[in-house]
């Protein structure tokens, strides 16, 4: 059985190997440090549960935060943008017997941040 890991990791790296996404991207949570950071947009991937068998299926989240323009202002024009590169990297990719979908896209403040995000979600298949 593979672990969500192997997603989570192919998902990062294909991110990371993009001159487009110049921006910091974490696994699983946002590491903090800089006060600072709170100004920057970043990525942040994690999983849902990764099932059992010869094909294993899961949903990875590739969740991009923007700062917003002012309190509950997205910055939708960056927030699109991005958005649109992100979807480009991840749909209908099959490298190293794993499938990789998008699966859908939204929209969803964090008040308490000043910032919005664009959660991305993919299916992802892995054939063992």
């Amino acid at each position: 059985m593979k672990t969500a890991d192997i997603a989570i990791n192919k998902v990062y790296k294909i991110i990371k190997a993009s001159t487009l996404v110049t921006c910091p991207v974490f696994l699983l949570t946002k590491k903090s440090g800089n006060p600072d950071d709170s100004k920057n947009s970043y990525i942040v991937i994690n999983s849902l549960p990764i099932g059992s068998g010869t094909l294993q299926k899961l949903r990875v989240n590739v969740n991009y935060h923007c700062p917003d323009l002012s309190p509950g202002v997205p910055d939708y024009g960056t927030l699109e943008s991005m958005t649109g590169i992100l979807v480009q990297l991840l749909d209908n990719i099959y490298q190293d017997r794993i499938l990789i979908e998008v699966e859908q896209q939204g929209y969803y403040p964090e008040s308490a941040l000043e910032e919005h995000y664009s959660n991305i979600r993919l299916s992802v298949k892995i054939l063992n």
